[in-house]
């Protein structure tokens, strides 16, 4: 009785093709995965496939067609050969076959060596095909297949794996195996050249060739059948009508050959595939683009060096938050033709010396070629502040223009912005963001504003593009390092030059308004100790003190009153005041809480001012000190 034929192959190789082709030639019987060689009893099989029950079909259906049989009675048969080996049941289908010879395909064998071995002790004159696919078309067919991770179990764990560990394999197995017992086919060229490649296989088996082959659609072919006795391989046949040529690349579409290890690049060249030769896909801009926002997230928290470990601590916070708010800027919001605003900052998104009283709404927006957009709002009565400035690239300040210049009576207003001298806006063409800052005294009486932004003319609707993807993540990529800097080098400015001492300052590199005079301060007192800031509060339309961390970021407001506004300073009767920073409740009626933080920075806003802005000046003492004073006061009848 000949010897049969098995077919070898990584998963997603054409197995399933190659199998229903030679299935048409008359000598043949090449029936779907009957998932035996793979066991050496038939008990172990069962055991196995109790869990992978969608691998039992193929056995069935080969008994039905040996047998003429229904479904019943060939699970019934295959219930009687459980007692029976492997090999037992190999010789059973064998002599029901009579002249014609078995072909047994199997890419499980693939990830087994010991089983293929086992195979030569069996029929010691079987023959081999192995098929071989592009690893560009096996591994973005896997990474693309239903339920991979289950229906491939027992392969490599990574789908860029696969088709390496899996032909590796069977290289390995093959070199022991005689000259005249192995075949290649292609799968690239099985499906271009159908009849020169069967010609060839035939020749090579020892068959004549027949027209069947090549015309794997005809007849059924064992390639469907009923419930319980469906066939394994590719369920995408069932979906085709002839061998379409288009699928020698297809799947190459989307690969990235830098995405597989250099052992699959070496075996792929030794086996006639150059993926040295195929270009990047698309998408492979976008993986660039992610690995240098990471690395340069690794190298930020690598450099990360302060002298406090609380700051340490919080820099790594920073760190994430800022990842955050540059994928939200560019990524997720950085569309300027469908702009719209949304919070840049809040009480876990801060940057840039945070105002707690303030709401930062920002739009991107993109300037020039006539381009114009429509900004309208209602803002409430008792409102604060509204404000609203153009950011130009390179985080330039451009025009803004506040509240008493734009709101209707009834506390609307409808402000066009473009390059346009005639606009509400004025722009220079390189503008790509507008803030919109509302200040509060107290947030649970004041209402937000309303907001809305449209580029006049409007735009198409943009579809998620690769390379788009990739420049807006490069932005973020940018934008995180310029933060960074930015932070650093104003932290390394103010911890040396302004230690317990206030100065004016721009604050150019900050991104402010122009509305607001700014009074900075790097403050440090030990933890037994106290500091006043003692001053005189402006004529303005809001100022407020707030402490902040060693990244700009206000300290946590939501849990500490580390911030005061005018509304909330209890001033001197001579119109001045005092404000107590300390570490913990010192019974002060102006306490403003350092939640901890034994240095930070002090920075005092003045928004509109309509005076002279007089610098405050510092007192640090010792806790007992001002005890002894709060005591005297007290004595006095003086409120502390």
């Amino acid at each position: 009785m000949p010897s049969p034929i098995f077919v070898l192959g990584a998963p997603r190789s054409g197995t399933t093709l190659l199998r229903v082709m030679l299935a048409g030639h008359p000598q043949l019987f090449s029936p779907p995965e009957m998932v035996i060689a793979p066991f050496a009893t038939m008990a172990e099989r069962r055991k196995k496939l109790d869990e992978r029950f969608w691998e039992k079909g193929g056995l069935r259906r080969t008994i039905m067609e040996l047998r003429g049989c229904a479904v019943d009675e060939a699970k019934a048969l295959e219930a009687s050969l459980e007692p029976r080996t492997v090999p037992e049941v190999y010789a059973w289908l064998i002599e029901a076959l009579g002249e014609r010879i078995l072909v047994d395909k199997c890419p499980h064998l693939s990830a087994d060596p010991a089983a293929m071995d086992r195979l030569t002790r069996w029929f010691p004159d079987a023959r081999y095909v192995w098929i071989l696919r592009h690893p560009g078309s096996v591994t973005r067919s896997i990474e693309n297949m239903p339920m991979a991770e289950v229906m491939l179990q027992g392969y490599a764990p990574d789908a860029r794996d696969i088709w390496y560990f899996a032909n590796k394999n069977v290289q390995n197995f093959l070199a022991g195996i005689p000259e005249g017992q192995k075949s290649m086919v292609r799968y690239e060229d099985m499906v271009t050249a159908p009849k020169a490649t069967m010609e060839r296989l035939c020749r090579e088996i020892g068959l004549p060739y027949h027209e069947a082959l090549e015309n794997p659609y005809e007849g059924d072919r064992m390639r469907e059948g009923p419930s319980g006795a469906r066939a394994v391989g590719d369920p995408n046949m069932a979906g085709r009508g002839k061998i379409d040529p288009e699928l020698a690349s297809k799947w190459l579409e989307g690969f990235d050959p830098a995405s597989v290890s250099p052992e699959t690049h070496g075996l792929a060249r030794e086996l006639g595939y150059d993926l040295g030769a195929l270009e990047a896909p698309p998408i492979a801009t976008v993986s660039a683009a992610m690995t240098a926002l990471w690395d340069t997230a690794r190298r930020l928290e690598a450099n990360m060096r302060m002298p406090a470990d609380v700051d340490n601590l919080e820099g790594r916070r920073f760190l994430l938050r800022m990842i955050s708010a540059s994928v939200d800027l560019f990524v997720e919001e950085g569309d300027p033709d469908h702009p719209r605003f949304h919070h840049a900052e809040g009480p876990t998104r801060k940057m840039f010396a945070d105002n707690p009283d303030a709401d930062y709404w920002r739009a991107p927006i993109r300037l020039g070629e006539g381009r114009t957009y429509r900004l309208r709002g209602s803002v409430a009565p008792g409102t604060t502040y509204v404000g609203v400035l153009l950011y130009r690239k390179g985080g330039q300040v451009g025009a803004h223009r506040h509240d008493t210049t734009f709101l209707n009576a009834n506390g609307t207003f409808d402000l066009t912005i473009s390059t346009d001298p005639a606009a509400s806006v004025v722009g220079e063409g390189d503008e790509i963001a507008v803030m919109v800052r509302q200040y509060f005294t107290n947030r649970w009486r004041q209402t937000p504003i309303e907001l809305k932004i449209e580029l006049v003319g409007g735009a198409a609707p943009s579809a998620l593009e690769p390379r788009a993807l990739a420049r807006s993540l490069d932005r973020a990529r940018r934008n995180l390092e310029v933060v960074f800097k930015r932070t650093l080098e104003t932290w390394k400015m103010a911890s040396a030059a302004l230690l317990n001492r206030f100065i004016s300052m721009e604050g150019a590199a900050l991104f402010p308004t122009p509305d607001n005079t700014y009074l900075a301060c790097w403050y440090r007192f030990g933890a037994d100790q106290v500091m006043f800031v003692r001053g005189r509060i402006p004529r303005a339309r809001y100022w407020s003190f707030c402490l902040y961390n060693a990244w700009m970021e206000s300290l946590d407001y939501r849990q500490h009153r580390i911030a005061l506004n005018h509304a909330d300073v209890r001033v001197n009767p001579d119109g001045t005041y005092e404000l107590c920073l300390a570490h913990r409740d010192p019974g002060h009626r102006n306490w403003v809480d350092t939640s901890g933080h034994l240095a930070g920075y002090a920075l005092i806003r003045v928004l509109l001012a309509e005076e002279e802005v007089e610098l405050p000046t510092i007192e640090v003492i010792y806790e007992r000190e001002w005890a002894a004073r709060k005591s005297g006061a007290l004595m006095l009848g003086e409120e502390a």
